[in-house]
């Protein structure tokens, strides 16, 4: 649950607003037609939406909480800085225990090797490596009526995506609404770090989060995997405050943590 919701909505967690007061909508579009994402912030609140999927993602700065609603079964669950903790610490543990486990198993045979592998779920030759990121500025452009200076990132010396951000200022951003979308961006970097250190490989926009590049990314690119996203629309109409709190009708449930091994 928490890999996909934060590889979808990743390139959304810190975007913009034109008017200090307002409220903000914002939409993303991708180059697949399928990859769109619906922001919007009010006051201490954000919320999150993929185009084709009934749950969405809120964050409350003022409880410093990370919330996925399933109005399909009319569910919540709550993750906070205490339970990322504990899930980090959980990780770190596994992921000792298999590198371990795959140590021990490197002078069995091969075809007993790869029944353990399968039977415990490691995968083959072991855990991946962490993906080590960098990043090199490369010249100021425009997107959507919006300055941005370019970002390229890159993963072994080797270019492999490319995020245009601008400045709070350049974008328009009131200080509140800034600080808003930042702690949702940090909070998702800390969640995004953990998880990398199980699944190893990340997807386009979780390396955006690990690259630890600050600011407002209005586009995007894969290198790898030919896709792009871009802002396609800002509104600053007001918003009903119940999109942001009608999940609160719905039964909260215990948080379970997904733990992918591959």
């Amino acid at each position: 649950m928490f890999k996909a919701m934060f590889t979808s909505h990743a390139i959304a967690a810190v975007l913009l607003t034109q008017s200090a007061m307002a409220d903000t909508s914002i939409r993303l579009g991708g180059s697949d037609n399928a990859s769109r994402t619906v922001i919007q912030v009010k006051d201490h609140m954000a919320r999150m939406a993929q185009a084709g999927q009934p749950g969405y993602v809120l964050f409350d700065r003022a409880r410093h909480v990370a919330i996925y609603v399933d109005p399909v079964k009319q569910e919540y669950r709550e993750i906070d800085q205490q339970q990322l903790d504990k899930y980090a610490e959980v990780i770190a543990m596994l992921r000792q225990q298999m590198e371990l486990l795959s140590a021990q198993m490197q002078n069995l045979p091969a075809a007993q090797r790869a029944f353990i592998e399968q039977q415990m779920d490691i995968p083959a030759g072991g855990l991946p490596d962490l993906e080590v990121l960098s990043t090199e500025a490369r010249g100021y452009h425009e997107v959507a009526g919006f300055k941005c200076q370019l970002q390229i990132l890159f993963k072994d010396q080797q270019p492999i995506g490319e995020v245009c951000l601008a400045t709070a200022a350049d974008a328009g951003m009131s200080g509140n609404d800034f600080a808003t979308l930042m702690a949702m961006m940090n909070f998702m970097r800390e969640l995004a770090s953990t998880t990398q250190k199980l699944v190893g490989e990340l997807g386009e926009n979780s390396r955006l989060l690990l690259s630890g590049l600050q600011g407002v990314p209005v586009a995007m690119k894969d290198y790898q995997n030919q896709k792009e996203y871009r802002v396609t629309e800002v509104s600053s109409k007001a918003i009903d405050a119940a999109v942001f709190s009608s999940y609160l009708s719905h039964n909260k449930q215990d948080l379970l943590l997904d733990m992918p091994m591959r």
